[in-house]
Protein backbone atom coordinates (compact mmCIF):
# COMPACT_ATOMS: atom_id res chain seq x y z
CA UNK A 1 0.00 0.00 0.00
CA UNK A 2 1.29 3.21 -0.87
CA UNK A 3 2.28 4.54 2.35
CA UNK A 4 2.40 8.55 3.65
CA UNK A 5 6.09 9.66 3.27
CA UNK A 6 5.78 13.02 4.68
CA UNK A 7 3.93 15.27 7.15
CA UNK A 8 0.43 14.56 6.71
CA UNK A 9 -0.66 18.29 6.90
CA UNK A 10 0.89 19.71 4.10
CA UNK A 11 -0.71 22.19 1.91
CA UNK A 12 -0.77 21.66 -1.94
CA UNK A 13 1.30 24.80 -2.52
CA UNK A 14 4.07 23.60 0.09
CA UNK A 15 3.44 20.12 -2.24
CA UNK A 16 4.41 21.36 -5.55
CA UNK A 17 7.10 23.82 -3.86
CA UNK A 18 8.75 20.03 -3.10
CA UNK A 19 11.41 18.89 -5.86
CA UNK A 20 9.96 15.81 -8.08
CA UNK A 21 11.89 12.38 -7.10
CA UNK A 22 11.42 9.32 -7.46
CA UNK A 23 9.70 6.82 -6.39
CA UNK A 24 6.99 9.10 -7.51
CA UNK A 25 5.14 10.96 -5.04
CA UNK A 26 1.36 11.97 -5.06
CA UNK A 27 -0.76 14.25 -2.77
CA UNK A 28 -4.00 13.34 -1.64
CA UNK A 29 -5.38 15.56 0.61
CA UNK A 30 -2.87 16.99 2.72
CA UNK A 31 -1.08 13.48 2.50
CA UNK A 32 1.98 12.78 0.80
CA UNK A 33 2.26 9.48 -0.85
CA UNK A 34 4.66 7.59 -2.64
CA UNK A 35 2.50 5.87 -5.82
CA UNK A 36 3.22 2.33 -5.32
CA UNK A 37 5.99 0.64 -6.73
CA UNK A 38 5.57 -1.16 -10.60
CA UNK A 39 7.03 -4.67 -11.53
CA UNK A 40 7.26 -6.16 -14.88
CA UNK A 41 3.60 -6.74 -15.78
CA UNK A 42 2.86 -3.19 -15.12
CA UNK A 43 5.60 -1.79 -17.73
CA UNK A 44 4.80 -4.12 -20.06
CA UNK A 45 1.61 -3.39 -20.15
CA UNK A 46 1.92 0.51 -20.25
CA UNK A 47 4.52 -0.13 -22.99
CA UNK A 48 2.10 -1.63 -24.99
CA UNK A 49 -0.80 0.49 -24.45
CA UNK A 50 1.35 3.57 -25.28
CA UNK A 51 2.52 1.59 -28.86
CA UNK A 52 -1.54 1.02 -29.41
CA UNK A 53 -2.85 4.25 -28.64
CA UNK A 54 0.40 6.49 -30.13
CA UNK A 55 0.26 4.46 -33.64
CA UNK A 56 -3.95 5.26 -33.96
CA UNK A 57 -3.35 8.86 -33.01
CA UNK A 58 -0.46 9.23 -35.16
CA UNK A 59 -2.95 8.27 -37.91
CA UNK A 60 -5.96 9.98 -36.58
CA UNK A 61 -4.19 13.32 -35.25
CA UNK A 62 -6.94 13.17 -32.08
CA UNK A 63 -4.53 13.67 -29.90
CA UNK A 64 -1.35 12.71 -27.98
CA UNK A 65 -0.60 10.07 -26.02
CA UNK A 66 1.84 10.78 -22.33
CA UNK A 67 2.47 8.89 -19.37
CA UNK A 68 3.07 9.81 -15.78
CA UNK A 69 2.19 13.63 -16.19
CA UNK A 70 1.99 15.74 -12.79
CA UNK A 71 -1.90 16.77 -12.62
CA UNK A 72 -3.20 18.74 -9.79
CA UNK A 73 -6.71 19.40 -8.39
CA UNK A 74 -7.89 21.90 -6.33
CA UNK A 75 -11.40 21.81 -4.91
CA UNK A 76 -13.66 22.58 -2.29
CA UNK A 77 -13.63 18.30 -2.07
CA UNK A 78 -10.09 17.54 -3.61
CA UNK A 79 -6.52 18.34 -3.43
CA UNK A 80 -4.88 16.02 -5.07
CA UNK A 81 -1.20 15.72 -7.18
CA UNK A 82 -1.60 12.87 -9.37
CA UNK A 83 -0.22 10.96 -12.21
CA UNK A 84 -1.90 8.42 -14.40
CA UNK A 85 0.25 5.79 -15.68
CA UNK A 86 -0.93 6.59 -19.56
CA UNK A 87 -3.60 9.44 -20.76
CA UNK A 88 -4.48 10.77 -23.53
CA UNK A 89 -4.98 14.73 -24.47
CA UNK A 90 -7.47 15.43 -27.11
CA UNK A 91 -5.63 17.35 -30.18
CA UNK A 92 -8.22 20.59 -28.75
CA UNK A 93 -6.33 20.90 -25.74
CA UNK A 94 -2.91 20.20 -26.82
CA UNK A 95 -2.35 24.00 -27.35
CA UNK A 96 -3.22 24.96 -24.09
CA UNK A 97 -1.27 22.53 -22.05
CA UNK A 98 1.89 23.95 -20.09
CA UNK A 99 4.87 21.83 -20.71
CA UNK A 100 6.00 22.04 -17.72
CA UNK A 101 4.87 22.65 -14.11
CA UNK A 102 1.60 20.32 -13.16
CA UNK A 103 -1.30 20.15 -15.07
CA UNK A 104 -4.11 22.23 -13.56
CA UNK A 105 -7.17 20.50 -16.02
CA UNK A 106 -8.40 17.13 -15.79
CA UNK A 107 -7.15 14.46 -17.93
CA UNK A 108 -10.22 13.38 -20.35
CA UNK A 109 -9.13 9.64 -20.95
CA UNK A 110 -6.59 8.05 -17.77
CA UNK A 111 -5.53 4.69 -18.15
CA UNK A 112 -4.31 3.71 -14.55
CA UNK A 113 -2.34 0.14 -14.62
CA UNK A 114 -2.93 -1.81 -11.21
CA UNK A 115 0.10 -2.46 -9.74
CA UNK A 116 0.93 -5.44 -6.81
CA UNK A 117 0.69 -2.99 -3.76
CA UNK A 118 -2.50 -1.00 -5.07
CA UNK A 119 -5.32 -1.85 -2.78
CA UNK A 120 -9.34 -1.98 -3.62
CA UNK A 121 -9.73 0.91 -1.19
CA UNK A 122 -7.10 3.20 -3.13
CA UNK A 123 -8.80 1.89 -6.48
CA UNK A 124 -12.32 3.23 -5.21
CA UNK A 125 -11.14 6.27 -4.50
CA UNK A 126 -9.36 7.18 -6.95
CA UNK A 127 -12.33 5.73 -9.67
CA UNK A 128 -14.45 8.27 -7.61
CA UNK A 129 -12.11 11.33 -7.93
CA UNK A 130 -11.57 11.06 -11.34
CA UNK A 131 -15.23 10.88 -12.21
CA UNK A 132 -16.47 13.63 -9.95
CA UNK A 133 -13.70 15.65 -11.38
CA UNK A 134 -14.22 15.42 -14.82
CA UNK A 135 -12.83 12.60 -16.99
CA UNK A 136 -14.85 11.38 -19.19
CA UNK A 137 -13.10 8.02 -19.61
CA UNK A 138 -10.88 5.94 -17.20
CA UNK A 139 -9.65 2.28 -17.92
CA UNK A 140 -8.24 0.31 -14.71
CA UNK A 141 -6.17 -2.44 -16.39
CA UNK A 142 -5.31 -5.23 -14.11
CA UNK A 143 -2.33 -7.50 -15.82
CA UNK A 144 -2.43 -10.09 -13.25
CA UNK A 145 -6.29 -10.88 -13.71
CA UNK A 146 -5.76 -9.79 -17.64
CA UNK A 147 -9.08 -7.63 -17.09
CA UNK A 148 -9.89 -3.50 -18.10
CA UNK A 149 -12.66 -1.77 -16.47
CA UNK A 150 -13.85 1.19 -18.18
CA UNK A 151 -15.37 3.76 -16.33
CA UNK A 152 -17.10 6.61 -18.33
CA UNK A 153 -19.37 9.33 -16.96
CA UNK A 154 -22.88 8.95 -16.37
CA UNK A 155 -23.07 5.53 -16.81
CA UNK A 156 -22.24 1.86 -15.22
CA UNK A 157 -18.70 0.48 -15.33
CA UNK A 158 -18.20 -2.69 -17.35
CA UNK A 159 -15.17 -5.33 -16.81
CA UNK A 160 -13.69 -6.49 -19.86
CA UNK A 161 -11.92 -9.80 -20.69
CA UNK A 162 -9.83 -11.72 -23.16
CA UNK A 163 -12.30 -11.92 -26.01
CA UNK A 164 -13.72 -8.36 -25.88
CA UNK A 165 -13.31 -5.71 -27.52
CA UNK A 166 -13.17 -2.33 -26.26
CA UNK A 167 -13.71 1.30 -27.90
CA UNK A 168 -12.40 4.83 -26.35
CA UNK A 169 -15.38 6.82 -26.94
CA UNK A 170 -16.49 9.48 -25.91
CA UNK A 171 -12.56 10.91 -26.15
CA UNK A 172 -11.70 8.58 -29.78
CA UNK A 173 -13.70 8.12 -32.19
CA UNK A 174 -12.37 4.91 -33.58
CA UNK A 175 -9.89 3.18 -31.57
CA UNK A 176 -10.89 -0.40 -30.40
CA UNK A 177 -8.33 -2.28 -28.16
CA UNK A 178 -8.48 -6.10 -28.45
CA UNK A 179 -8.64 -7.64 -24.47
CA UNK A 180 -6.71 -11.18 -25.45
CA UNK A 181 -4.61 -9.34 -27.87
CA UNK A 182 -3.16 -7.01 -25.48
CA UNK A 183 -2.52 -9.88 -22.68
CA UNK A 184 -1.12 -11.74 -25.57
CA UNK A 185 1.73 -9.26 -25.88
CA UNK A 186 2.89 -9.62 -22.07
CA UNK A 187 3.33 -13.41 -22.45
CA UNK A 188 5.48 -13.28 -25.91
Amino acid sequence: MAAPVRAPHMTLEEFLALPEEKPYLEFVNGEVQAKPMPNINHGLTVAQLVLLLGTYLRESREGRVVTEVRYATMTAVDQRVFLPDINVIPAAELPDMPRTGPVRTHPAFAIEVLSPEDRPGRIADRVQFYMRNGTRLLWIVDPEDESITVFRQDTDSHTYVPGDIIDAVPVLSAFALDVAALFAALRD
